[in-house]
Formats: structure tokens, sequence, C-alpha cells
């Protein structure tokens, strides 16, 4: 047979002694509806940057010139940017005399914003600057709209480079 005790007189029994705490919780849940979606699935960007004047690809062998739609080669005088050699086969050699380009940092992809702080705080005037493919550029057209240029590709033997170019309308 089992033995229960019972407390003895006087002294309280220690699940006598528990205070209860009532607690009231309160949570809001605010739910925000996802914004535009571009073609690529990302959302597209919210901010007041200026459209798009001209993107794409472009196989560039010479001076280019981003002001004109499509962008394409034009007298050197005129142009923004310039390939003026291939460097070991694996970069390409661009210059500019008349655009400063500033070297993007790496995992950056910048806005129309960015790039124009970019090729402004950072930008040179430079007579051979190699980019290997994936390296982005940023400048000011010779008429004021702020583009990138990435390297996609270098063809060694064709002398030429293809590059995926974004130019921004001008902001007034």
């Amino acid at each position: 047979m089992g033995f229960i005790g019972l407390p003895a007189a006087g002294v309280n029994s220690p699940a006598a002694s528990i205070e209860t705490a009532t607690t009231t919780a309160t949570a809001t849940v605010t739910a925000t509806a996802p914004g535009p979606t571009e073609a690529s699935g990302t959302s597209a960007s919210t901010s007041s940057s200026p459209a798009v004047r001209w993107s794409g690809m472009l196989l560039v062998s010479g001076d280019f010139n981003l002001d004109s739609v499509p962008p394409g080669g034009d007298l050197p005088t005129d142009g923004d940017i310039e390939l003026s050699k291939i460097s070991d086969g694996q970069e390409a050699v661009l210059r500019s005399d008349r655009a400063n380009l500033a070297v993007v940092p790496q995992g950056e992809d910048p806005d129309s914003a960015r790039c124009a702080a970019l090729a402004q705080t950072q930008g040179q005037r430079i007579t051979d600057l190699p980019v290997a493919v994936g390296g982005k550029l940023c400048l000011i057209t010779n008429e004021g709209r702020s583009a990138l240029v990435i390297v996609t590709a270098v063809h060694p033997q064709a002398q030429n480079v293809s590059v995926d170019v974004r130019i921004w309308q001008k902001t007034d």
C-alpha cells in the first residue's frame, strides 16, 4: 500500500505559494504587396532614377558614341569611349579622352545616380584602362547622360569586344 502524505498543521504546501500571472499580448501584422516585377522576375526599382534611354549588347572594335541611338561608331572626336586594344587576349583596353571612366566596385549594379556619382568622384580620363570580362565602368556621355558599360566577352582574333550597355535619359 502507498502512503499519501498530508501537510502538517500550519505548514503550507509548495503548490499553495505559487502565484499566477496573466499577460495579454497584442501582435500587429503588416503585409505589403510586392512591387512591380520586371521581365527578369526581380522587383522593379521604385526610385526616381531616370528612364533607360537605350540598353543592349554592342560589338565594339573602335570608338563608339553612347549618345546615338543605337550607340555606334562615329568620328573619334565624337566618341565617348574607345577600344584601344586587347591585352593578352583576356582584357579589353578601353580609353576615353572626353569622359571620366570609373571602375564599378565588384558586386555592385549601379543605377543612374550611382553611375553618375562614381564617374564624377572617382572617374578619370584614362588613356588605357584594362577591363576583364565581367568588369563594369560608369561614365557620363558627351551629352551628359550616365552610362554603364559591362565587358561580356573579349574576341582577340576578331580584335573586338562584346559589351552590355545601359544609358539613362539626361536629368535636368
